[in-house]
């Protein structure tokens, strides 16, 4: 009979378990323990073949089946070794050995009901790769209808557990509990330090609970991957008056074995009628919990404060991974195409809630520290859900001082009423900061010069300054190859921005000018959801490039950056940018502010559309200058806002929160 044609059974002996056919070393052994149901071991070792391309081992373990599932394994399963126990000893006992018969780095503990699905195994091992501290990984397992199983597990301090069943927004990578070994990838190494699987157990039940528990107390936690998916059918072998029982029986155990660690836990009690106490649960075991306010999900290529948050975000994972990070979009700006790439990076996004004081309620307790980005989120959000966490240290994060915009257009402003409007803006945001800053245990500022203005309304808080990091290429080009000058700065599709004003004084004012004396001069305007003033320029011969992946490329390939910037507050991201992909850029006073220029800052500011042009003139036809400024500028992303730089500031903000240990 043809393969194709045969039953699960004979085609056993078809199976290709190694897809390289043997020329590669594999790195995991899939460790599977049978009692009876032959016919699912074979499916599950098809699949297994069907979708991983990987090297890999294969062990089976008979556990004594009644019904002859063992002799025929052994006598009919190419492609993997078969091992069987003279008496059913359990699940454990299996593992251990085919753990003890296992040659390779990695192991991956598999029940014959899951069927693993295409990608499975990639992301679990990149997952080991990137961070070697963890001792397993799991995939969330889905049932049958392709709804959440598990999602990892929590262990309540009655030594009860449930399965985390999460719907896909709340699914991100993160320590957990403890993970299933129906289906789990660890490193041999961590599984044999733990003791493997612990002997005292009855046949079933609570075995991997235990084994979690042991690496995590090692220092080799387990962490749930959502990139890998399966589905467990959960084809079981014991009857369900068996299984209660075993499961008792097991459950003292592990009580006895873990009494100390359980005693810092909550009980697993009450969570189907207060789902929210599932939060709790899976949270618990972080060192700590934050969550982070902003009115949009950042996104790295629209500019202005959205690279930063980002940064913020990451500072507050990279002290340490396992802590639990939430960013609460107050407007769902974007997010579900955003969210769902901060949730691959191990944040947990909350968006579109109806009732922020409810939603906060709900977590009383849960947060360590909440910080609000900006006076508007503090105002409208941050206030109410702090209130809710009274035991949350509060930091406010300013971004910049948004009362001093209005200010600039007060000043430029000739109309009284205008003036009117912009004076009563600027003292409403003044209000709301100075509140902002008071309210806050500990503040952020970009700029020295902002940390000592909230130093002098909130003396008794204590503000730190963290601008902006940037990484600066190994390799950054020089003039040669660079052409053209470039506008960056995202628009929000929305006209009056401080960028669409700047942008369109720079193609009104000074490009003409500039084209004049450098025939074939051209302009680049880079950045998200261009106005459709912005847009307009296209038709004068303006390069919108609009939106870009990464505008490194696009900075590291131009000649010059000129922003002829009238109103803003902060340090401006856009010119950090610039300066660590070696292009030198001229704006003016307000532009330049906080950025530590220097002897180059007479090469660079100035206060009129003529005075840009003669700037610009120079830079353009000066290569020695040019040169000069690149080198210097270089020298200044890499002293003052480096990722080094950054992340100890931010280290310090954290640890004024009280946090680190």
């Amino acid at each position: 009979m043809a393969a194709d044609q045969a039953g699960p059974l004979e085609q056993a002996a078809a199976l290709g378990l190694r897809p390289d056919g043997g020329q590669v070393s594999p790195r995991v052994t899939v460790i599977l323990v049978s009692y009876g149901g032959a016919e699912l071991v074979v499916r599950c070792l098809d699949l297994l073949a069907q979708h991983t391309p990987q090297a890999y081992d294969v062990i089976v373990v008979d556990s004594a089946s009644p019904d002859g599932t063992g002799e025929w394994l052994q006598a009919n399963l190419t492609g993997a070794s078969v091992l069987r126990m003279s008496e059913n000893l359990g699940f454990g006992a299996g593992c251990n050995l085919g753990l003890r018969h296992a040659s390779t780095e990695l192991v991956c503990f598999l029940n014959a009901d899951v069927e693993v699905s295409p990608g499975w195994l990639e992301p679990l091992l990149a997952f080991l790769d990137a961070h070697p501290e963890v001792g397993a990984v799991a995939p969330v397992m889905l049932n049958p209808d392709g709804t959440v199983q598990e999602a990892g597990s929590v262990i309540g301090g009655d030594g009860w557990c449930r399965a985390y069943t999460a719907d896909e927004a709340e699914l991100y990578p993160r320590a957990v509990d403890y993970a299933s070994a129906a289906c789990l990838v660890a490193r041999k190494q961590a599984v044999v330090e733990a003791g493997g699987f612990c002997t005292e157990y009855e046949i079933a039940y609570f075995e991997d609970v235990d084994l979690a528990m042991a690496m995590a107390a090692r220092g080799r936690p387990t962490w749930l991957v959502p990139a890998s998916r399966v589905v467990h059918q959960r084809h079981g072998s014991s009857s369900s008056a068996r299984a209660e029982e075993l499961m008792r029986l097991n459950h003292g155990t592990f009580v006895r074995r873990w009494e100390a660690e359980l005693a810092a836990r909550p009980a697993v009690v009450g969570v189907d009628e207060h789902p929210h106490r599932m939060t709790w649960l899976r949270d618990h075991a972080a060192p700590y919990r934050v969550l982070l306010i902003d009115d949009r999900v950042p996104q790295a290529d629209r500019g202005r404060g959205d690279p930063r948050t980002m940064a913020v975000l990451d500072a507050w994972r990279s002290v340490d991974p396992r802590a639990s990070v939430t960013f609460y979009a107050v407007t769902p700006d974007r997010a579900q195409e955003c969210a769902p790439l901060l949730r691959a990076r191990g944040y947990e996004v909350v968006t579109d809630v109806a009732d922020p004081v409810r939603w906060s309620r709900e977590r009383a307790g849960l947060y360590d520290v909440i910080v609000a980005f900006r006076p508007h989120n503090f105002t409208t959000v941050g206030l109410s859900i702090a209130s809710a966490q009274p035991q949350a240290v509060r930091v406010y994060d300013s971004e910049a001082l948004f009362h001093r915009r209005p200010e600039q257009h007060f000043h430029s402003a000739e109309d009284l009423d205008v003036r009117r409007r912009y004076a009563i803006e600027a003292h409403r945001l003044r209000e709301e900061e100075v509140a902002a800053f008071t309210w806050a245990d500990v503040a952020v500022c970009v700029s020295e010069e902002e940390a000592g203005w909230a130093r002098r309304v909130a003396p008794g808080t204590s503000v730190h300054v963290a601008c902006y990091p940037a990484s600066v290429p190994d390799a950054v080009p020089g003039r040669e190859g660079r052409a053209g000058i470039a506008f960056f700065g995202g628009f929000d599709n929305t006209p009056g921005t401080p960028n669409e004003f700047a942008v369109l004084e720079l193609a009104d004012e000074v490009f003409p000018a500039l084209a004049e004396r450098h025939p074939g001069l051209r302009m680049r305007v880079v950045g998200a959801d261009p106005s459709p003033a912005v847009l307009a320029l296209a038709a004068r011969g303006v390069d919108v490039v609009g939106k870009v992946p990464d505008p490194q490329p696009v900075l590291a390939s131009c000649l010059l950056h000129i922003v002829p910037m009238r109103y803003g507050a902060g340090v401006k991201i856009k010119f950090v940018d610039s300066m660590a992909a070696g292009l030198p850029f001229v704006t003016t006073p307000v532009g330049g502010e906080g950025l530590h220029l220097g002897w180059t800052a007479r090469h660079l500011i100035g206060s009129s559309p003529a005075e840009l042009v003669e700037l610009s003139d120079r830079l353009i036809g000066d290569s020695p200058l040019w040169t000069d400024i690149q080198l210097a500028l270089l020298d200044i992303c890499r002293t003052r806002f480096s990722a080094t730089a950054f992340a100890e500031e931010m280290r310090g903000v954290i640890a004024d929160c009280g946090v680190l240990t």
